[in-house]
């Protein structure tokens, strides 16, 4: 039988990779796209009061899309989907399908050596917040296994960069935003960090990522889409983004959840892609 509190799902997310994102904009007519795919397997669930609760093994699989383009020297256009998401947990039937679309721009306020670039993105409900999968034993037993949070959001978000070139092939980027959330969920902020170094072809990438509540979240709202309220976690992150020419890239990337955990799964998330570049 599952478990009554695991009514939906939420799972640590991986840091952005390299080459993306950052205090820097793209050129006009630049642009970068990358395809990732992203898997866990665990069965350590961190409840909103906090601890760890061994649960029955959950899997997902996400395939996403993240793209920028240059529309000036100093304005860029953002993608940020799932375009195909798969959960289930072994007792029951997965549920599968599109994610929700985030859609935003960004703008390079500061150039130079400590180049700025802040942010707005609107998340839309695309994706399944009803979706919901079977016990495998008595079909009659169903758990809530969304493909999305049901919500629209506002995302907020500044990035600063710098680059230690030419005394040394590396660089630092620090990040902050701010989610406001809808139809009653907990508004969140995020920040982080992440550093790269150039090893031949390859930039190898440490970050550190938290991501909070701006207030202690409601308990109501986590048996309605557990995919969303509450949700608090920090992450570590390590990877590898390898140039097999100008402009492709293959991205292997694994992260980490630690600190305060809440209302989420956690397990060793590998994600793998494949980059363009122009």
């Amino acid at each position: 039988m599952l478990s009554v509190w695991a009514t939906g799902v939420a799972v640590l997310l991986a840091a952005p990779v390299a080459r993306a994102g950052g205090g820097w904009t793209r050129a006009q007519g630049g642009g970068y796209a990358k395809i990732g795919l992203t898997t866990v397997s665990t069965t350590s669930y961190h409840p909103l009061g906090g601890g760890t609760i061994e649960t029955a093994r959950f899997r997902q699989q996400v395939a996403s899309l993240y793209a920028e383009y240059g529309l000036t020297d100093r304005w860029e256009v953002v993608l940020n989907t799932p375009v195909y998401r798969r959960a289930e947990f072994v007792t029951a039937t997965p549920t599968q399908g599109f994610g929700d679309v985030q859609l935003g721009v960004r703008y390079g306020l500061l150039r130079g050596a400590w180049p700025l670039a802040v942010g707005v993105a609107v998340e839309a409900p695309t994706g399944n917040a009803d979706a919901r999968g079977r016990n495998r034993q008595d079909p009659r037993q169903t758990i809530a296994l969304p493909t999305g949070d049901g919500e629209w959001n506002v995302w907020a978000r500044a990035a600063l960069s710098h680059s230690l070139a030419p005394r040394l092939p590396a660089y630092i980027t620090l990040d902050a935003g701010y989610n406001q959330r809808t139809r009653g969920f907990t508004s969140q902020y995020t920040y982080g960090a992440e550093v790269g170094y150039q090893l031949g072809h390859a930039w190898l990438t440490a970050a550190v990522r938290t991501l909070d509540n701006v207030r202690a979240p409601s308990p109501d709202r986590l048996a309605s889409i557990g995919l969303g309220e509450g949700v608090a976690y920090s992450s570590f992150s390590l990877g590898v983004n390898y140039a097999f020419s100008k402009h492709w890239w293959g991205t292997l990337n694994a992260a980490g959840g630690f600190g305060r955990l809440r209302n989420v799964y956690t397990g060793i998330q590998p994600t793998a892609g494949v980059a363009f570049e122009w």
